[in-house]
């Protein structure tokens, strides 16, 4: 009787170690290297910062022929590549994404220093041509 009772404590034991083992597993997965990656990559296209993207490495002996022959590539933000690539042949993947810095200001960042556009208007005239050309190739030369 005894026995059993040790024997029923000690498979309690086992199962609740498991369960819990099991369920730090599962934890670990969700913070992978890849999903490391994926978070990585969507706070970089979050931020603004970049117009692109593009693969880069460490050592080129830690990379697969894939990323080498992507040669850093520069890709659009809206095609990136996930990493590793669909035909990567290493077992771990050592490669990032790297930002490709937006270098274009938006409208209301441009220097508006001697815009007269506003400022000068011709209301008054209707029709502000002569609708006489001025190039020498229209004019009647004269000979005196």
């Amino acid at each position: 009787m005894l026995i059993t009772l040790i024997l029923l404590m000690v498979v309690i034991v086992l199962i609740f170690y498991y369960k819990n083992k099991r369920s730090s597993h599962l934890k670990k997965t969700a913070n992978s290297p890849l999903e490391q990656q994926r978070q990585r990559l969507q706070s970089l296209i979050d931020s603004k910062k970049y117009w692109g993207f593009y693969i880069d490495y460490f050592e080129p002996s830690r990379c697969c022929e894939a990323v080498l022959t992507l040669n850093k590539k520069p890709f659009p933000i809206n095609s990136v590549p996930a990493l590793p690539l669909d035909n990567c042949t290493k077992s771990r993947c050592f490669c990032k994404h790297t930002g490709l810095p937006e270098k274009r200001r938006t409208q209301h960042h441009r220097r508006k220093v001697n815009d007269r556009r506003n400022a000068i208007r011709f209301e008054e005239i209707s029709d502000r041509r002569s609708h006489m050309d001025r190039r020498s190739d229209d004019w009647v030369q004269r000979r005196y």
